[in-house]
C-alpha cells in the first residue's frame, strides 16, 4: 500500500496589528498549535489571563542567518514585516485588532466603541454570574467588577463556565482569566469578599451611569445592598436566580429612576428574614425554610434563564443609544418568570403554575412599597 505523505500546512501567524505599526523589535509570547502549524501571538510579555503563554518567536532588526530556537523569526524588509519558520520558509501573517476582529461579528448589531465603554458589576460569580459575565464580554462590555468570596470546587464544574484547571482558585480569578481570553484589554477588578464588605472606594472608582449591576447573590440581602448602590450612582440594576432544581427562574430589573426598585419588589414578596443565610435563591415548595434543601438544577436550565437575562442586560446598557434596536426591553415587565419545565416531578407543586415548558410571563407588575413599610436602611447595611 502506498502511503500518501500529508502536506504540511503553511505556517500561519496571528499578529497584533500594532506590533507591525510600531515597528516592534523583541520577543513574542503566545501559543503554538502544532496540528495546524499556527502561531497565535498574544503580545510581547506575559499578561493576565494568559499565564501559560510562552515565547514562540522574535522580531529582529535584520534578516536572520540562522534559527537556533526553531521558532518563528520576523524581520523588516523595506518597512514590511516578514516572518520565517524553522525551515526558513516565509510565513503567512494574519494581523488582528481586538475591535475589528474580536467583535467584528457584532457590527451592525452592537456598536463596539460604545460597548467597550460600558461596565458590569457582578454580585456572585457562580453558575449564573460566570455565564452572564462571559456573554457580556462577547457583546463587547469593556469593564467588569467581580464580587464573590467563594472558591471553585469540583462540585461546581457541571454548572460553572470554568473548568478543572481552575479548581481551587477564587471564582473571581477564574472568571477574570476567561474574560481576558475573550477581550485581553478588558478592565477586570476582583473583590474576594461579600458585597457588603467591599470598600466604598471600589464602587466610586468603578461605577458610573454606563454600568449595570447584576445581582446573583446567594441571598436577597446581597442584592438589596447592590440595588442601593445602583440607585445612588444612577445605574440600572438586575437580579436573577433559579427556583428549585432550576425548573424555573426569575429576572427582575429596574432603572435608577421612574420605577419601583428592588426593595419595593422584596416588600411585595413578603418577609425574607428567615432567608438571610440560605445558600440559595428563596424559592422552594417546602414551608419550613430553615429545613429546606436546595437542588440547583442542571446547567442547560440555568443557562437558558441567564441568556434571556443577558439579552435584557444588553438592552439596558444601550437604552440611551438611538441607533440600537432593543430585543426585550419594552416587552418584558420588571419581573419575569421563565419556565424550563412544568413537570411536578422536577419542580414539585410549584411547577404547575406554568401552563407549558419554556413559558415566560409578560404581565407581572411590581408595585411601590408604602414608605413606612419599605425595607429599612439598617437591613441592607
Amino acid at each position: 500500500m502506498i502511503k500518501l505523505k500529508k502536506k504540511k500546512r503553511t505556517t500561519t501567524i496571528s499578529l497584533p496589528a500594532e506590533l507591525e505599526d510600531d515597528k516592534y523589535i523583541g520577543k513574542l509570547y503566545g501559543y503554538i498549535i502544532e496540528d495546524t502549524n499556527y502561531f497565535n501571538v498574544i503580545g510581547t510579555a506575559p499578561r493576565d489571563g494568559f499565564a501559560d503563554a510562552t515565547i514562540i518567536g522574535d522580531i529582529l532588526a535584520e534578516k536572520p542567518t540562522t534559527n537556533p530556537d526553531k521558532n518563528i523569526i520576523g524581520y523588516y524588509d523595506k518597512e514590511k514585516l516578514i516572518f520565517l519558520d524553522s525551515e526558513g520558509k516565509t510565513c503567512k501573517i494574519e494581523n488582528y485588532t481586538l475591535k475589528l476582529d474580536v467583535f467584528s461579528r457584532n457590527t451592525g448589531i452592537l456598536e463596539s466603541d460604545m460597548m467597550l465603554k460600558t461596565g458590569a458589576m457582578f454580585i456572585g460569580c457562580g453558575s449564573v454570574g460566570s455565564l452572564a459575565a462571559l456573554e457580556l464580554a462577547k457583546a463587547g462590555v469593556g469593564r467588569f467588577l467581580l464580587i464573590d468570596n467563594d472558591i471553585l470546587g469540583y462540585h461546581n464544574l457541571c454548572r460553572h463556565q470554568c473548568g478543572v484547571k481552575d479548581v481551587g482558585k477564587y471564582k473571581t480569578q477564574a472568571l477574570k482569566e476567561r474574560i481576558l481570553q475573550i477581550n485581553p484589554t478588558a478592565k477586570v477588578v476582583m473583590q474576594n469578599m461579600q458585597v457588603q464588605d467591599v470598600p466604598l472606594s471600589v464602587f466610586d472608582d468603578f461605577c458610573d451611569k454606563n454600568t449595570i449591576v447584576i445581582g446573583g447573590a446567594d441571598n436577597r440581602e446581597g442584592d438589596l445592598y447592590a440595588n442601593k448602590i445602583a440607585k445612588e450612582v444612577g445605574m440600572p440594576f438586575m437580579s436573577l436566580g433559579m427556583w428549585e432544581r432550576a425548573f424555573a427562574g426569575e429576572i427582575f430589573y429596574c432603572l435608577p429612576e421612574g420605577m419601583p426598585d428592588y426593595s419595593d419588589f422584596v416588600w411585595a414578596l413578603g418577609d425574607t428574614s428567615g432567608r438571610v443565610n440560605q445558600n440559595r435563591k428563596f424559592y422552594t415548595a417546602e414551608e419550613d425554610l430553615a429545613k429546606a434543601t436546595f437542588e440547583p438544577g442542571i446547567s442547560v436550565d440555568i443557562d437558558f434563564v441567564t441568556i434571556i437575562a443577558m439579552k435584557l442586560a444588553i438592552d439596558l446598557l444601550n437604552r440611551n443609544n438611538p441607533n440600537y434596536t432593543p430585543r426585550l426591553l419594552g416587552h418584558l415587565t420588571q419581573y419575569t418568570l421563565i419556565c424550563n419545565t412544568n413537570n411536578p416531578k422536577i419542580g414539585g407543586e410549584m411547577a404547575e403554575i406554568f401552563s407549558y415548558p419554556l413559558q415566560h410571563t409578560t404581565s407581572i407588575e411590581v408595585p411601590y412599597a408604602p414608605k413606612d413599610e419599605k425595607v429599612k436602611k439598617k437591613d441592607i447595611e
